[in-house]
């Protein structure tokens, strides 16, 4: 049978090493964190898709690290830095307590929390004190290659330049001081069983200069993305990462999603890299029996589509 075109589009391998924690001189371990059983999962830049963003992701299993890892460095471009648990009986907690320097000052957190990081921005090292459940650890990178440049962490704490996002959007917003209702979220365009929780999100509405990330859980179900088919002017991730640290590339069931006139299906755990301009969806959850959390992001500061055009 032949290759399908857009079968490279599906990325399920990491680069040799997470890149945030990585040490100075490019040494590396085989455990990323010392004392917290991990698995790297799945990284993708320009050299996997062409045009394309990097995205890096591991799985923090359980225990608790020796010391920081990584070092204080700055880049040459805005990214996220995405700290993600949770469980149904209580999707927001993180499940551990993690420290992240951040331009002089040391950041906490034991909720879920996605820190957008700009450009020249100090951060590094991060301590992972305890990992309880599972943890994602992700990096989101608006540029097709990952550099850094090594920098020494302000010995006093500054004014903040970063944002620390650990809520979803509120019901209502607020812009040029009128307060407007946020519309509800799009139904479904396929009948859903799905169970699950909407974690974190992010636009340039809520942190100016950033762009667009959003996380879910789903627990079990059956069911799909609202979202129909349709095109963008810029390239989207969209994933499903399983959460079981004895498969950890295996999903608790099976997805699909249509790329121009090809469906791919899918068990493992994937990054799908849709090129700006091909036409994507639907997005299908089959029959998901663990918990997977699903996520997706973009170059653009607020979500934009063919299908938002209306």
């Amino acid at each position: 049978m032949a290759k399908m075109k857009y079968a490279d589009c599906l990325v399920q391998k990491p680069s040799p090493f997470p890149l945030e924690l990585q040490r100075k001189g490019g040494s590396t371990t085989k455990n990323p964190v010392p004392g917290v059983k991990a698995t790297h999962l799945m990284t993708t830049d320009e050299s996997v898709q062409a045009g394309f963003f990097t995205v890096d992701c591991t799985w923090l299993w359980s225990g608790a690290a020796s010391g920081p890892v990584g070092e204080p460095h700055t880049h040459g471009f805005s990214h996220l830095l995405g700290f993600i648990g949770g469980h149904p009986d209580d999707p927001q907690d993180l499940g551990g307590e993690i420290t992240l320097w951040l331009d002089g000052n040391q950041e906490v957190f034991n909720l879920n929390a996605l820190v957008f990081v700009p450009a020249g921005v100090v951060h590094g090292p991060i301590l992972f004190k305890k990992i309880n459940r599972p943890v994602f650890f992700i990096t989101i990178a608006m540029t097709g290659k990952y550099s850094r440049t090594a920098a020494e962490q302000p010995d006093t704490s500054r004014k903040k330049k970063y944002s620390i996002i650990d809520h979803t959007k509120e019901r209502f917003s607020v812009a040029a001081g009128a307060r407007t209702e946020v519309p509800p979220p799009t139904p479904p365009p396929h009948p859903s069983t799905t169970k699950g929780a909407r974690i974190l999100h992010i636009e340039e509405d809520m942190v100016k200069g950033a762009f667009y990330v959003d996380f879910v859980w789903i627990f079990e179900g059956t069911g799909g993305a609202p979202a129909p088919e349709h095109t963008h002017d810029w390239p989207e991730l969209i994933a499903m990462a399983g959460a079981d640290p004895t498969h950890p590339h295996d999903l608790g069931g099976k997805m699909s999603i249509v790329l121009e006139d090809e469906t791919h299906y899918t068990d493992k755990s994937t990054l799908v890299c849709i090129p700006k301009h091909t036409r994507h969806c639907p997005w299908l959850f089959h029959d998901i029996k663990r918990p997977t959390l699903v996520f997706s992001a973009g170059p653009q500061g607020m979500y934009t589509g063919s299908h938002k055009k209306d």
